[in-house]
Formats: structure tokens, C-alpha cells, sequence
């Protein structure tokens, strides 16, 4: 057989069975997408992450491509290949997506109206088909269930972009309350099915938070329900509720998964039997007279068989949401059956465990980072990822309860009834040194002298470069401590916890700069970075090494043993001087202006010399760093913009926004001003002084 031969029978397979390769192909994706759509939500896992994505970007052309085919073909009742006609609709099915996933990202819902555009083209298309087989092909019929069903699944996607669009996301007024007072009794009292109770709360807050998202000013009214509501609760239950709302906000921006009303149960019904009348009627034709082939008979099934799975799974999944579970717990009177199923089963206290984010927080230790193989740049460029995160660590009810606790404590220094909006600001611009004067205070401390030496870390540098500082600072804190105190990191739970966050913030750095709103974060640790390398790489030739431009990227190639790196800074702990004379000829010779080396290796240092003063124990030094790094979070939480905390929902979640959202309804917000401020009254007092003077 020669090549021509062999190439004319792989074009003669090919354009037999293009059509159908491709509509097993669309099913497979829709399979895909049903499963795993939702997942990341509470994954951060790579490959599950490329697969929905890439199964997200080619289900759509598969389907169109696929459409395209069928309305080219020119199909007749005489040809004993005749391609079903319901195909096409099938395929307008595909399109439609699975309940799962709307939007990959938010941009997606910014194109509802060309989606809309796509719906006319599509269903056109589809009509075409089937107006050209219409009285040709009795199993037309078959089609017009699946039509129709496409018609809604598709329509309902377009109305969830439509939904979670920036500039329609918010339809509720400003001067409207967002929680009414008969729904705020009931929930406070609880209803009597007690273990939903908390989904209840958290849809309350939830209309909380579509306002703020929305960049609205929230009433005097909502703010103090949201903070009745979220100030008696334990930290735990604090954040269960952070996890619910996060969950809603996600359902909304990137899934059909949204509030339950009978609309919604109608149209679903419709689906359903739709899907499962055209599976029953298929059968029924091709029992009694089949003029399909076997093969497409059998893809026909299957894919009647996954329309009808996949949407028993979409409506699974839609009851059995959060969502699911408020509309349960709420029907007593129109499905008593269904409401004491709920209450008397195990299904609450499951679903109220159920993941809902990461619950973990992304690591980047810069010790580590030099002593691990940089990634190649083109890999990083072209195949984005957590290529930064070392490691992930849980963010466990101790670490909660530090944050929520801290978070009280400065809203107990505010009081919105007395109180002026400028205080208000001024505790939202904290970034740690409360906290340092705080806890040197309560320890009995020569507070002058202590704040005093470590002050300028906070006050006096940009928020980056305080983050980079306190960074390398702790961590030299925590190289000396664990070796002069063998297993003191296991048993004091204040290190674990800087450690812990520290290399959280760092991350952020690193992964999400945009989420602490800083301009200079990626310069100052890319600065920072080649600092240390140089130092490291002490047989450079230091003339070479800064006149030459090519020499840091050299630098940026270059990974060290984490021996090499803890010897560098067990150096500076035992010859200070010498060291930091070092560090800073390298930074003056370099032009590293902005590399935060120097400035945390001298925190380091005066940090470790606070210990010795008054007796000052490691475990009261370590309480005070860590209220040091919960206060940096807070500042960071309320200083990135909602649009990229939304952004971050579809990552994994990240704790910084959780923080922030607990921030807010506890009128911790720049949104949730107070009820009438000192200022407000001085002006109306002025206004009456120069009317009085006119008259």
C-alpha cells in the first residue's frame, strides 16, 4: 500500500467520523466541567487547574465548530448514514454549560452581551438544521425537547454572566436596608431546625456584602445588625461565616448556583424531563424502525444518556448548595416532609464542614527560595502557576482566634454612635505599631527604649519594604532562638504563627501583588533577592558584578545550599558589625536602594536584643511579633480592592480576604462610616452661624 493510498483511507476515516469524534469530544468536556468546575474554589492544585481550564476554553469551540459541521452537511432520508438530526440541539445544550461553571474568570462576565449575540446565532443555526430535516425525519420530535431545554440552560448561563457583571452586579439601593428587621429577629433567635441557623446569618451578611463589593456606602442600620450578629460569635463560627458568604459571592460571579425560587425549580424541571421524554422517545423510534447506523444509534445514546446524568447532577448539585440548604430549612409549611428530613438528618453539621476555600495559606520563605533552582523564566512566562509557593500550611482555629481577637480589640477602640469617622481611618492605617506599643506595654517593658528601636520599621518605610524587613528580621529571630532552644518552634505556638504569616505576606509579594496594593513590592524583593545572592556569591568580582548589567541575571540563575544561607546570617549574629558594614558597602556599591537587607538584618538584631531587657522572655517576644504580623494582615486586608479579592475566590481563596470581610461587618470599613461624626455637627452648627448673620 503506498502513501497515497494509506493518506486517502486516514481523509476517508477522518471525514467519517469528524462529526462524531467531536460530539463525544463536547460530552466529554461538559463531563469535565460538571465535576470539577466548582473545585477550585477549594483547590490550588496545578493540573486540576489546567484541565478545567482547558477543558473550559475548547468546550465552547468544540460545540460551535461541531454546529457548523452539522449544518453544512448535506444529510437526506435516502442515505443509510443519516446523521441524527437532534445532534444540533444536543449541542446547544453543550453550550448552555453545566451548573458548575459559568465564568473561568471574572472578565468572562463582562461579555454577556456578546454571549447574548451568540445565543441568536446559535439557536439560529440549530433552527436551520432542523427546519431542513423537518419533514424529512420523524425522529424531529426527539429534537424539539432538547431544543427547548438548550434554549433555557443556554438563556440561564447569559443571565448569570448578565448577574455577576461589575456594572449590574449590585441591584439593591443605597438607602434601602440590606437586612431586613423581620429576618434579622428570626435568624437571632434562630430557627428551629438550629444546625442552618448559621446559613441563614450568612445570607443576611452576604447582602452585606454584594454592597460593599458594589463600592457602596453601607446604613447605620445594616452596619449595626452585621456587627450584632458577628460580634457574639466565637472565632470560629466568625469565620464559618466569612467561608459561607466567600461561597455565595463565588456561586454568583462564577456559577448558575444561586438563590432558589420557584422560577428557577420550574425551569430546572423542564430540563429534566426534557432531556428524559427525548431519551425515552429515542428508544421508542428505534425499537420499532432504526435507519441509523449502530454506531451513531450508540453515540446517540450516549449522548441522550449524559444530557439526562448530567442534569440530575446540576440539580443535585442545586439543592444541595448553600443555597439548597436556606430553602430547605425554609419551607416547613410548603414541604413539611422535605423540612423534617433536613432537621432530623445528619446533612447540616455535613454540609457546614463542607470545604468552601483552601483553608490554608501559600508560603514563600526567602531562605528557601535562594536555596531552591530558580524556574526557567520562558516556563514561568508561557505556563503561568504557583511556581512561588514552597509550601501551604492550614490556617488553624489558634491562628483564627489571634486574628479574631485582635480584630476585636481595635473595634473596641471605636465606637460608631461617639466616635469621629477620622478615628476610624486612623485605625484602619495602622500597620503594627499599636500592636509593638501595645505589647511592650503589657509586659512591663522600658517602653522608650524599646519602641524606640524598632519603631522605624514601621513608621518610616513604604508597607513593602516593612514587610520584606520584618521578614528577613523574624526569621534570623527564629535561626537563633531554635538553636539556642532545641524544640522551642514546636511548643510555642506565637512563632509558628509569625513564621506562618510572615511567609504569607511574602507570598503575597511574590503570587498576588496586586492584593496589597503596592507599586514597589515586586522591585523590592527581586532587589532584595539580588542582594543576598551577591553577598552569597562572595568570589564574584565585585567591580564586574555591578558594572556589568548581564551580571544580575547571572545572579538570578543562581541557588545556594540553605546551609550556606543559615551560615550567612549565624555570622551576622556573631559578628554584628563586621557584617552589617558588609551588607551595606554591597548595598552602596550596587545602587540596591530599595532592598530591605540591611534594614532587616538590623531589626533582626534589635529584636534579639529586646530579650534582655527587664528579663524579657523569647515567648513574650514572640506573642509581640506575632500581633505585629495580625496588624500588618489587617492593613493589607482593607487596602486591597474587593475586585481582587473576587479575583482570588477562583484561586483558592485567599485568608486575606476573609480577614477583611470580618473587618467589615464589624464596621472595621472606610464604607461603613459612622452615624453622625463630630464634623458633620460642627458644619450644621457653621450653617446656622451664617444663616443667623444673613437674617
Amino acid at each position: 500500500m503506498d502513501l497515497h493510498h494509506l493518506s486517502q483511507m486516514v481523509e476517508n476515516l477522518w471525514n467519517g467520523w469528524e462529526l462524531r469524534v467531536l460530539m463525544l469530544l463536547s460530552l466529554f468536556l461538559q463531563t469535565i466541567l460538571a465535576f470539577f468546575g466548582d473545585r477550585r474554589k477549594y483547590a490550588t492544585g496545578f493540573w486540576l487547574r489546567s484541565v478545567v481550564w482547558l477543558a473550559y476554553m475548547s468546550a465552547d469551540w468544540v460545540a460551535t465548530f461541531s454546529l457548523g459541521i452539522l449544518a453544512r452537511s448535506q444529510t437526506n432520508s435516502a442515505n443509510p448514514n443519516l446523521i441524527p438530526v437532534f445532534w444540533a440541539p444536543v449541542l446547544l445544550l453543550h453550550l448552555g454549560g453545566p451548573e458548575t461553571i459559568t465564568a473561568y474568570s471574572l472578565p468572562d462576565n463582562e461579555l454577556w452581551i456578546r454571549r447574548l449575540l451568540e445565543l441568536v446565532i446559535q439557536a439560529g443555526v440549530v433552527s436551520y438544521v432542523l427546519f431542513k430535516l423537518w419533514s424529512r425525519n420523524t425522529i424531529i420530535f426527539v429534537a424539539i425537547p432538547i431544543f427547548v431545554s438548550g434554549i433555557i440552560k443556554y438563556g440561564e448561563r447569559i443571565w448569570s454572566f448578565r448577574l455577576a457583571n461589575s456594572e449590574n452586579f449590585s441591584q439593591l439601593a443605597a438607602n434601602v436596608p440590606c437586612i431586613p428587621s423581620k429576618e434579622f429577629v428570626s435568624s437571632v433567635n434562630q430557627s428551629p431546625c438550629e444546625e442552618t441557623g448559621i446559613f441563614h446569618e450568612a445570607r443576611l451578611l452576604y447582602r452585606t456584602f454584594q454592597m460593599l463589593s458594589s463600592n457602596l456606602i453601607l446604613g447605620n442600620l445594616d452596619n449595626g445588625k452585621a456587627y450584632e450578629m458577628v460580634s457574639g460569635k466565637k472565632a470560629e463560627e466568625a469565620f464559618a461565616l466569612t467561608e459561607i458568604e466567600l461561597g455565595f459571592m463565588y456561586n454568583r460571579l462564577h456559577s448558575k448556583v444561586t438563590e432558589i425560587s420557584r422560577p428557577r425549580i420550574i425551569l430546572h424541571s423542564i430540563t429534566c424531563l426534557s432531556s428524559i421524554s427525548a431519551l425515552i422517545s429515542f428508544s421508542i423510534m428505534t425499537t420499532s424502525k432504526n435507519v441509523y447506523s449502530k454506531n451513531d444509534t450508540m453515540i446517540s445514546y450516549l449522548l441522550l444518556v449524559g444530557a439526562v446524568l448530567l442534569d440530575c447532577y446540576s440539580i443535585t448539585v442545586f439543592f444541595l448548595s448553600d443555597w439548597g440548604i436556606i430553602w430547605l430549612s425554609g419551607c416547613e409549611k410548603e414541604f413539611p416532609i422535605l423540612y423534617r428530613i433536613l432537621c432530623l438528618s445528619s446533612l447540616p453539621p455535613i454540609f457546614r464542614k463542607r470545604k468552601r476555600w483552601t483553608n490554608s495559606m501559600g508560603q514563600h520563605n526567602l531562605i528557601s527560595a535562594l536555596s531552591k533552582k530558580p524556574v526557567n523564566k520562558l516556563w514561568k512566562q508561557y505556563f503561568p502557576g504557583n511556581w512561588n509557593i514552597h509550601d501551604r500550611v492550614g490556617v488553624e482555629i489558634d491562628f483564627k482566634k489571634l486574628i479574631f481577637q485582635q480584630v476585636m480589640g481595635k473595634r473596641s477602640r471605636y465606637d460608631p454612635d461617639t466616635s469621629d469617622f477620622i478615628i476610624l481611618l486612623g485605625l484602619l492605617e495602622e500597620r503594627g505599631l499599636n500592636a509593638l506599643e501595645s505589647s511592650l506595654k503589657n509586659n512591663g517593658l522600658q517602653r522608650k527604649h524599646c519602641f524606640d528601636k524598632v519603631r522605624w520599621s514601621l513608621d518610616d518605610a513604604e508597607f513593602s519594604h516593612s514587610l520584606l524587613t520584618w521578614h528577613i528580621a523574624i526569621h534570623i529571630c527564629f535561626l537563633d532562638d531554635t538553636r539556642k532552644n532545641i524544640g522551642f518552634e514546636s511548643t510555642d505556638s506565637n512563632l509558628r504563627m509569625s513564621i506562618s504569616l510572615s511567609n504569607y505576606m511574602l507570598y503575597l509579594i511574590v503570587q498576588c501583588p496586586t492584593m496589597l496594593g503596592t507599586e514597589l513590592s515586586g522591585r523590592r524583593y527581586t532587589v532584595t533577592t539580588t542582594h543576598l545572592r551577591r553577598l552569597l556569591h562572595g568570589d564574584t568580582d565585585k567591580k564586574g558584578a555591578h558594572s556589568n548589567i548581564s551580571m544580575d541575571d547571572q545572579l538570578d540563575t543562581l541557588w545556594f545550599p540553605e546551609a550556606k544561607v543559615r551560615a550567612f546570617f549565624y555570622e551576622l549574629l556573631g559578628s554584628p558589625s563586621t557584617m552589617l558594614r558588609k551588607i551595606e558597602e554591597e548595598e552602596g556599591g550596587g545602587g540596591e536602594k530599595y532592598s530591605a537587607l540591611l534594614d532587616g538584618c538590623m531589626l533582626g538584631l534589635s529584636l534579639q536584643s529586646l530579650e534582655t531587657v527587664n528579663g524579657r522572655s523569647d515567648e513574650k517576644k514572640w506573642e509581640m511579633i506575632s500581633k505585629v504580623w495580625v496588624e500588618m494582615l489587617m492593613y493589607a486586608a482593607t487596602h486591597c480592592g474587593w475586585k481582587q479579592h473576587a479575583d482570588a475566590l477562583a484561586r483558592g481563596g485567599e485568608l486575606l480576604t476573609h480577614v477583611c470581610l470580618l473587618m467589615a461587618h464589624l464596621g472595621l470599613s472606610k464604607q461603613c462610616p459612622p452615624a453622625l461624626s463630630s464634623q458633620v455637627e460642627d458644619r450644621k452648627k457653621g450653617l446656622d452661624g451664617i444663616l443667623h448673620d444673613l437674617v
